[in-house]
């Protein structure tokens, strides 16, 4: 073991500010430039040359090749500092192909040690399969994460102009979301290769040439999860940025047609353009000498007019109600008309007896408001059918009783 996990995790836990100031550096760092970043970002009374010894002994940083005075910070450890600081890194198109391309490789590895049944050369693939499938997911969401935040940035920033963000809405998409979708959808290379491991692990397991059954069977699992999560992850991602870029794309083109216009008046000037870029718009009028048919028809209109009253409105009259709002207001007041009565044994002939001017439809609709009501409860009983008259019928039914909840 090179360093010491307990040394460098207690370091980097007293020296956060300093680890996020490297991280954040781009490029090459000379000494001066560490010592700069050491001394800004001091919380403690350890010495900017201690705090120098320790970055390059536990190998946080690394010079850029033997003896140079030149460093940058170690792959590992900013990996390590992007997944705790949640940070993340798109995984380019050729990315992804790179890894079906090994996932290719391993599987002609694959068919080659089934054919020799070499169970070790399986092994070998098994595991090798297994970490590139990790590596698969883990781009997926690291890339997932980049195209959310660039959504939210453009959600966020205000003095960004309408085509710069058009440009980078477009840069995500040519370069990232489009390509990928390519690769990763059913019909695409990446469904063709896993769909091929499949059947070699398919192969390798009936041949018995692999023991580890539940590896094989969580190497069947990666593979049908990565190609679902992959199609939805960036299906999601497109469904994000296609609404900003049709937007954007929109804003655009009046960005650009206004900016052309502005131009060609600067240089031309504006009685120019007018004739080429405005809307024009006619105005044709026609005046002559009134003829005589119309000015006997106004003299007419003048001579024969006859003053008619005004109409009158009858203040006293009132309307009739409407019907349905009787029926409503009925139905409204029929529970508390009841509830001083109940028990009632027997609903249809109270109602009967107590509205007989209700047709039919409204008595069947008082009785299903009550049989409903939350406060009382209704019991259907067995007893011998009876008939009830109404305002426009008869009803013929069983005794239903109602009392109180």
């Amino acid at each position: 073991m090179k360093i010491s996990p307990q040394t460098f995790f207690n370091f980097c836990a007293t020296h956060v500010p300093l680890l996020r100031v490297l991280k954040e550096q781009e490029g090459e760092m000379s000494e001066a430039d560490v010592r700069r970043l050491i001394r800004s970002t001091a919380a403690s009374d350890e010495l900017p040359e201690t705090t120098w010894r320790r970055l390059s002994e536990l190998q946080i940083l690394v010079p850029v090749e033997p003896g140079s005075d030149f460093y940058f910070m170690a792959e590992q450890v900013n990996r390590l500092l992007s997944y705790l600081f949640d940070e993340a890194n798109a995984a380019s198109p050729e990315i992804i192909s790179g890894y079906i391309s090994s996932i290719d490789a391993l599987g002609k590895q694959l068919s080659r040690a089934i054919d020799s049944e070499d169970p070790l050369g399986v092994r070998l693939a098994m595991e090798e399969l297994q970490q590139t499938l990790r590596r698969i997911q883990s781009d997926l969401d690291e890339t997932h994460r980049c195209i959310l935040t660039e959504v939210s940035r453009y959600k966020v920033e205000r003095r960004v102009s309408v085509r710069d963000k058009f440009r980078r809405i477009v840069y995500w998409m040519e370069r990232y979301v489009d390509p990928i979708v390519e690769i990763v959808r059913v019909d695409g290379p990446l469904r063709a290769i896993f769909d091929e491991t499949e059947r070699l692990l398919q192969q390798a397991r009936e041949h018995g040439l692999y023991s580890d059954l539940p590896g094989l069977e969580r190497n069947f699992r990666q593979l049908r999860t990565v190609q679902r999560y992959a199609l939805r992850v960036f299906q999601q991602c497109r469904r994000e940025i296609q609404p900003l870029y049709e937007s954007l794309r929109r804003a655009s083109f009046i960005a650009e047609g206004a900016a052309i216009v502005l131009e060609r008046v600067q240089r031309e000037g504006i009685d120019v353009c007018v004739g080429g870029l405005v809307i024009p718009v006619f105005t044709l009028r026609w005046q002559h000498v009134p003829s005589d048919v119309a000015i006997e028809r106004a003299v007419c209109n003048v001579t024969q007019y006859r003053p008619e009253p005004p109409p009158r409105l009858n203040l006293d009259s009132e309307e009739k109600m409407p019907e349905s709002y009787l029926r409503r207001v009925w139905l409204e007041e029929l529970g508390g008309a009841i509830l001083q009565e109940l028990p009632v044994t027997d609903l249809l002939q109270w109602l009967t007896k107590r509205f007989p001017e209700k047709n039919t439809e409204i008595m069947l609709a008082g009785f299903t408001r009550l049989i409903f009501a939350p406060d009382m409860v209704a019991d259907f009983t067995e007893n011998a059918f009876r008939h009830y008259e109404t305002a426009d019928g008869i009803l013929e039914a069983r005794p239903v009783t109602l009392i109180r909840a």
